[in-house]
């Protein structure tokens, strides 16, 4: 902040709203009702900028924050109780999922969404076989492990892979040379 002022140290507490005074006129460093409205103003924006740092965890039902899990419930049609723990709410989340599958996409939801990392299942990939391969280091997989031994059919067999994709900048040289050759026949008579 280029003017500051003591009114100024007192009020703004958000970074943003610091940020914003370098933007308007100094006359607003002593007055209280604009200071206030700025760091509200400021508290927001603190919020929006720290919002893509917490999404990721959102897209996992065992990460979810409280205003998430609000949203998969609404999903999987569950009427949230108020007065159960975040815990718990996750736990009925992940039964009713768990419970949710008849089709390979839905057990690639399920487990996606369970691991953290994408899944694709490939049907027929050998008689009575299935793959799974889950794009990302996985430390523990014996949830995925129950949760396919509960959900597949008693006949079918799966292959459960793990794949961590590593992207590298690697040079490659490569040349090339063209040459011509003539032949002659020479005999001596």
């Amino acid at each position: 902040m280029y003017n500051k002022t003591e009114l100024m140290d007192n009020i703004l507490t958000s970074p943003e709203a610091q940020k914003i005074m370098d933007f308007v006129s100094p006359v607003y460093g002593e007055a209280y009702s604009a200071l206030h409205l700025f760091n509200c103003i400021g508290c927001v924006l603190d919020e929006l900028d720290e919002f893509p740092d917490t999404f990721r965890d959102q897209l996992s039902v065992k990460t979810a924050d409280l205003w998430s899990l609000d949203y998969w419930e609404k999903q999987y049609g569950i009427v949230p109780d108020l007065d159960a723990t975040e815990e718990d709410r996750r736990r009925n989340l992940l039964e009713k999922m768990g419970r949710r599958f008849n089709n390979p996409k839905r057990i690639e939801d399920v487990l996606t969404s369970m691991l953290g990392h994408k899944v694709e299942v490939k049907e027929n990939t050998g008689e009575n076989q299935f793959s799974v391969l889950v794009r990302g280091y996985v430390q523990d997989l014996k949830p995925a492990k129950s949760f396919l031994d509960r959900v597949k059919p008693a006949h079918l067999i799966y292959e459960l892979k793990v794949s961590e994709v590593i992207e590298a900048v690697v040079n490659i040289y490569y040349g090339m040379c063209i040459s011509e050759h003539e032949f002659y026949k020479v005999e001596v008579l």
